[in-house]
C-alpha cells in the first residue's frame, strides 16, 4: 500500500478488507444528474487504483455523463465479516475501460469513514501477545491484540515473524502476559484470515462462555491501562 496517502494502517486495513464480488454503492454527480447506484468491487491494482464494475448501463441510464475520468464519486459499502463497519469515502476516477468489460478505476481516498455495526463493540488495543498451540501445547508466534470483545478478537503477525503461521479453525491459546507477572490465557478458534503488505490479520472466536472471558477481560484492562 502507498504510504503517502495520508491513511492510517487501520483505514488501509479497511480497504483491503473490501472482497472482490462484494456490492457496493457509488454516489455520483454532474452538472445535470446526481444519483445513488449499485455496482461490484472488483479489486485493487497493486497500489494505484481501486476498480468497480460499471453499472448496469441497461439499469442506470446516463451515467457515462457523470462517471468520467477526473471526476469524483462517493464509494460506500458494509465490511460486516471482516470489521463490522459500513465505510464511505471519495475517490477520484482516473480512468473508465471499455474493454474486455466496462471497469472504473480510482485512486486511493484521501480518507475514510466509518460507522460500527456490531451490537458489541470491540476495544481496540495493541497488547503483545503469544500464539499456543492448545493440542500440541507448543508456541507458535508472537502477535499483537488489535481489538478485543467478550465474544473474540483480531492479532496480527508481522509478514517477517519467524514461527508458524495459524489456519483457519485452529483451535489456539493467547497467552497475554500483564504487569503482576501472572499470564492471561484465551482459548479460540480462527475463524478468518486476510493480509496487507505488511502484517496477516486473523480473526479469533473464543472458545470461554462470556462471563469468563468477560472476567479475564476486566483483569486485562485494569493492568494493562495507560494513564
Amino acid at each position: 500500500m502507498p504510504h503517502n496517502t495520508g491513511l492510517s494502517s487501520d483505514d488501509l486495513f479497511k480497504l483491503r478488507s473490501m472482497r472482490p464480488g462484494m456490492v457496493v454503492d457509488l454516489q455520483v454527480q454532474s452538472p445535470t444528474l446526481k444519483r445513488r447506484v449499485k455496482t461490484e468491487f472488483v479489486g485493487i491494482d497493486g497500489n494505484r487504483n481501486l476498480i468497480f464494475r460499471f453499472p448496469d448501463d441497461n439499469k442506470w441510464a446516463g451515467l457515462d455523463g457523470s462517471i468520467y475520468m477526473n471526476n469524483t464519486m462517493i464509494v460506500r459499502c458494509i465490511l460486516e465479516d471482516e470489521t463490522g463497519v459500513i465505510v464511505a469515502f471519495k475517490v477520484k476516477i482516473t480512468i473508465v475501460i471499455t474493454k474486455p468489460s466496462k471497469l472504473i478505476f480510482a485512486a486511493f481516498p484521501e480518507s475514510i469513514q466509518s460507522h460500527g455495526l456490531r451490537a458489541e463493540q470491540r476495544a481496540q488495543t495493541r497488547i503483545a501477545a503469544l500464539l499456543i498451540d492448545t493440542q500440541e501445547r507448543s508456541d507458535i508466534i508472537p502477535c499483537l491484540v488489535r481489538d478485543i470483545s467478550n465474544q473474540g478478537c483480531m492479532i496480527s503477525i508481522g509478514r517477517d515473524a519467524k514461527g508458524i503461521r495459524p489456519a483457519i479453525d485452529q483451535e489456539l491459546e493467547l497467552l497475554i502476559p500483564n504487569s503482576q507477572g501472572d499470564d492471561i490465557s484465551l482459548s479460540g478458534h480462527v475463524r478468518n484470515k486476510k493480509e496487507d503488505d505488511t502484517r496477516h490479520y486473523y480473526g479469533i472466536q473464543f472458545c470461554a462462555e462470556e462471563n469468563d472471558v468477560a472476567k479475564l477481560l476486566s483483569q486485562l484492562l485494569i493492568n494493562t491501562d495507560n494513564p
